[in-house]
């Protein structure tokens, strides 16, 4: 049975929690430093079962940027500390998923089928896109504020799985699952190239209100006008298995995606950084274009909204998490506890102080006498008389 589990570093820092049976090897890292301007660092987590040679992991946060207005990417030039890499031509989003299945999976992969993904975002897609747009909010005010406007195309919030076939370089034959919360936005600016130092450059206030943006019908990647696609992953899973054993790794993954989710200081620190990285976008933004300290003042309340969003919207997806470990802690403790009184051929009561006693499952009422004693009686219950009598008092199965 899978049990909530700590994955930690090589240090002893707990990265991740997730769901995962015992025997497994598990472990973390975190990978610092800016891989986009949005993400500051990245953890990966790894289940393994070294006997039957079955591979699960979990990889946070990665964006992409792709600009299609070649304004654009020369004003970048302009800009300190560009992050060159986290730019790149635009790819579907199943050729996305399956270039990270076949990179790390070290197999050429094999599309068999794809189904929802069940993990926190994909159980509530809802909030999965509040969460994801309450990232852009802010920098709405912002461009407005610069005076650069930025309006949506489409947006894409989409929890997915893909099932593939491939073969190990042993010659075994092998089942990969692979999965992704995937996330991107098109915008465009119908007047100033200067949006790009913006790093969360993306949407109209408006845009939140109403998801149906202009042209929202048409596939993500594709929509007119656009200058730009923000796109990527909250979150990536990968599972890996011989064929053999291919649905008992499977019930094991869904286990480990149903609950991973990074460690909540962890995540408040993520987005501390992010931050910090936008005010200092903010201020080269300010000296490139010459505003006065009265836009500036502005500029930091705006800021200053944005870190509180992130922190409301951190700590709304941690009450999420842990209200759904709750639920499931219960009732593994109640299927845990039925075994363990089927086993012993008992039923669990509470008596008057708050102890649990044991009693035969064959007693049909128990009762408890004065003094504490606890008896079980088969058959018929006592009537009202007798148990007055012996000042008995029934107890209700726990």
């Amino acid at each position: 049975m899978s049990e909530i589990k700590e994955f930690r570093d090589q240090n002893g820092n707990i990265l991740a929690r997730a769901a995962i049976p015992e025997g497994y090897l598990i472990g973390a890292s975190l990978v610092d430093g800016f891989q986009h301007e949005t993400v500051p660092f990245f953890i990966t987590a790894h289940a393994i079962n070294t006997e039957k040679n079955i591979m699960i992991f979990g990889l946070s946060d990665e964006k992409f940027t792709t600009y299609r207005n070649k304004l654009y990417t020369m004003t970048l030039k302009a800009m300190s500390n560009v992050l060159w890499n986290s730019y790149r031509d635009f790819i579907e989003p199943e050729d996305y998923l399956k270039q990270f299945a076949e990179a790390l999976s070290q197999m050429k992969l094999t599309v068999l089928g794809e189904a929802d993904l069940p993990s926190v975002c994909g159980n509530d897609p809802e909030q999965a896109y509040r969460n994801f747009m309450a990232e852009y909010e802010a920098s709405f005010q912002r461009d407005a504020s610069l005076g650069t406007e930025t309006r949506a195309n489409n947006t894409l919030v989409r929890s997915f799985m893909r099932k593939y076939s491939g073969t190990a370089q042993s010659g075994a034959l092998c089942t990969v699952v692979a999965g992704m919360d995937y996330n991107g936005i098109e915008y465009y600016s119908p007047a100033s190239a200067l949006s790009v130092i913006n790093p969360l450059a993306g949407l109209l206030g408006s845009a939140i209100k109403n998801r149906q943006a202009e042209n929202s019908s048409k596939q993500f990647g594709h929509g007119t006008p656009c200058d730009g696609i923000d796109w990527g992953a909250r979150n990536k899973f990968l599972m890996v298995s011989p064929k053999e054993h291919e649905q008992e790794a499977f019930n094991v993954f869904m286990d480990f995606v149903e609950t991973f989710h990074m460690e909540q200081n962890l995540r408040q620190r993520f987005y501390e950084l992010n931050a910090q990285r936008v005010q200092m976008r903010v201020q080269e933004t300010l000296r490139f274009q010459g505003m006065a300290q009265a836009n500036m003042q502005n500029l930091m309340y705006n800021q200053q909204k944005l870190t509180q969003t992130l922190a409301q919207n951190s700590a709304a997806m941690s009450a999420g998490i842990m209200d759904s470990w709750n639920k499931k802690m219960a009732s593994d403790s109640r299927i845990s506890q039925a075994r363990s009184e089927a086993i012993r051929g008992v039923n669990v009561y509470q008596n008057s102080y708050g102890q649990n006693v044991d009693v035969s499952v064959s007693a049909d009422h128990v009762y408890e006498n004065r003094y504490g004693d606890v008896y079980g009686v088969s058959g018929n219950a006592p009537d009202q008389e007798t148990l007055n009598d012996l000042n008995w008092t029934e107890l209700k199965k726990k």
